[in-house]
């Protein structure tokens, strides 16, 4: 079982803590870990994605999550019946998703993985070509962006094409475990939003409650959808 959630952020609580939201992505998986949080021993069973207006103030949350989650002094929350989407093949949705594109491959006998767009532009570099001036990073994003989701909708049941999905904003988030931790990681996302179609039904369903890529958290990964 699932249900999916809208979160409003109390006005003054999203002021007061404004910075953070922009500047932090731990600190909003936090707050969103203090919503779901059953037990002590839970594992991560959620996915989320934060809509920002465009002066990356947050504006909504969206949650989908196991348990029905309830408002707090700092967050409004609104909550759909069970969520249990009908899917049949042959069907297209309008869909919108942020991930964290990831290369993996074996360096110095370790696998390591590198932020897909940084992987790419750092290739280019190696060839000899720059990105700014022969390669824009809008067609770099959409090509490589684009190939990265059709190999996920390969495994996942759908289908797209280059002209019914645009890719953007191309933001790095520093996340930080504490405030002293003075080795802080980067993601880097991507926003996907187009049209795609269903082959696979059972596959496509999965995917809507696992989330798509091997780079789910801090508000990765969520897929919605909405029929066109």
């Amino acid at each position: 079982m699932m249900y999916l959630h809208k979160i409003i952020l109390d006005k003054d609580h999203a002021r007061k803590h404004k910075r953070q939201y922009e500047k932090d992505a731990y600190f909003l998986h936090q707050q969103i870990w203090g919503l779901v949080s059953r037990n002590e021993n839970q594992k991560r069973d959620f996915l989320y994605r934060v809509e920002y207006d465009q002066y990356k103030n947050v504006q909504s949350i969206l949650l989908l999550a196991a348990n029905k989650v309830e408002s707090t002094k700092c967050m409004t929350v609104y909550v759909s019946p069970l969520y249990d989407p009908k899917i049949t093949e042959g069907e297209s949705f309008r869909f919108k998703l942020r991930a964290n594109p990831i290369v993996k491959r074996w360096e110095n006998g370790k696998m390591k993985e590198f932020g897909l767009i940084v992987d790419a532009k750092h290739k280019l570099k190696r060839e000899g070509t720059c990105c700014v001036d022969d390669y824009s990073l809008d067609e770099l994003i959409q090509e490589k962006g684009m190939k990265w989701l059709v190999n996920k909708g390969l495994l996942h049941g759908f289908a797209v094409k280059n002209w019914d999905v645009a890719i953007g904003n191309d933001w790095e988030y520093e996340v930080k475990v504490n405030a002293e931790d003075r080795h802080p990681f980067l993601i880097r996302t991507l926003d996907f939003e187009g049209i795609l179609e269903v082959v696979n039904a059972e596959d496509f369903k999965a995917v809507m409650f696992k989330g798509i890529g091997s780079a789910k958290s801090f508000g990765c990964g969520l897929l919605s959808v909405a029929r066109v």
